[in-house]
């Protein structure tokens, strides 16, 4: 920490805590094209991505004192903040009322949105792709993000998704939902996108007779998953131009389905591990 005597927001009235608070409401924060990170790790993974930062804010109990058992990821946001002069410190009670849930974690960053357009996706010659499928729930969101990024996934494409960058996405994620680039479409817009690139499409039904175990999964390919309480219905069914297989996780209980996270864990790092014997 820095031993000159930093300056520190006080009031709520301060125009830069009253857009912080104001970037809180998701429309806001979308059409200012702004990302609010709660958190040391989900913060320094942002600044790892390059993701360009606007602001930092920590509290004013931690300017002499510890930053938590993030200790490592703390010094490392605070460094970056203090080069690019970006680091502000608040009152603890002002901090509350800029976190999410207005219950602090430590440190609030703010992110220019990332480029996130289909346009914008540049894959490896033979990508790993999940679909997630009209996922309403943020928390399941950034579940599949964090099993991706472990298995090794190069790419996330959302279906008429909730935004990847709410607050629960990120804190549910830890922060790898900066590590895979994502981008959220439209169904028609996304098939497409993968036509285009000539990438084999799977789609996870329970009612498949295809077992997972026993299916091919080399190669450019995009996996597509839908919710749990509704699966994919008649979404992501093959057409003339782009065939569609079935495939089902094969499972020994009375359950007939799995949480999507559990399901993309499982499926991504069969995949993984199949890649990885050619």
């Amino acid at each position: 920490m820095s031993e000159s005597k930093p300056v520190v927001f006080r009031s709520s009235a301060n125009p830069t805590l009253r857009h912080l608070i104001r970037m809180r409401d998701n429309r806001s924060r979308r059409k200012a094209n702004r990302v609010l990170v709660d958190g040391w790790r989900e913060t320094s993974q942002a600044l790892r991505a390059g993701m360009e930062l606007c602001g930092i804010y920590v509290p004013e109990s931690l300017i002499h004192g510890e930053k938590d058992e993030f200790r490592d990821a703390a010094q490392t946001v605070v460094d970056i903040a203090q080069d690019q002069q970006k680091l502000n410190w608040v009152t603890d009670s002002l901090m509350e009322k800029i976190s999410y849930g207005q219950s602090s974690r430590g440190v609030v960053a703010e992110f220019v949105r990332p480029n996130t357009s289909l346009n914008s996706l540049s894959l490896p010659k033979n990508p790993l792709i999940l679909v997630l499928d009209e996922i309403e729930k943020p928390g399941n969101i950034g579940a599949v993000f964090r099993s991706a990024d472990a298995a090794g996934v190069d790419c996330i494409l959302l279906s008429d998704c909730v935004d990847q960058y709410n607050p629960n996405s990120i804190r549910s994620s830890l922060g790898t939902i900066f590590q895979i680039p994502s981008c959220n479409a439209t169904e028609s817009e996304l098939r497409d996108f993968l036509e285009k690139h000539s990438i084999k499409i799977l789609a996870a039904r329970v009612e498949s007779a295809k077992n997972l175990w026993k299916c091919d999964l080399d190669g450019p390919l995009a996996i597509v998953l839908g919710s749990e309480a509704r699966g994919l219905k008649d979404r992501w069914q093959s057409s003339g131009s782009a065939p569609i297989d079935g495939i089902r996780i094969p499972m020994a209980g009375v359950a007939d389905s799995l949480n999507i996270a559990a399901s993309a864990a499982i499926i991504a790092f069969e995949a993984a591990r199949q890649r990885a014997q050619r």
